[in-house]
């Protein structure tokens, strides 16, 4: 009987955790910025998908005060997000 309670606990926490991602952004981009920002002052970035609660695919850049939302296809933007991505791993 101990059992039950506790696999709900651990869907509670597993649901909780698959949705964090989502969380980092409280409203979605409307549209793209026209510049891109210079790699030395992104500290983060967060891809935003396209679904029911945004209606575009963003790469949002994490700047020291804002946020930058750039279109995933424009190929500076690509190059950003790759070395970014070298630099985590």
């Amino acid at each position: 009987m101990k059992q039950v309670p506790v696999l709900i606990c651990l869907s509670i926490i597993m649901y909780t955790v698959s949705t964090v991602p989502n969380l980092i952004l409280k409203s979605c981009c409307r549209n793209y910025s026209v510049s891109v920002p210079r790699l030395n002052r992104i500290e983060d970035y967060v891809i935003q998908h396209s679904d029911c609660r945004c209606r575009i695919e963003a790469v949002v850049f994490k700047l020291k005060k804002i946020l930058v939302c750039s279109d995933p296809n424009n190929n500076e933007v690509k190059n950003r997000v790759e070395k970014l991505s070298q630099k985590q791993g």
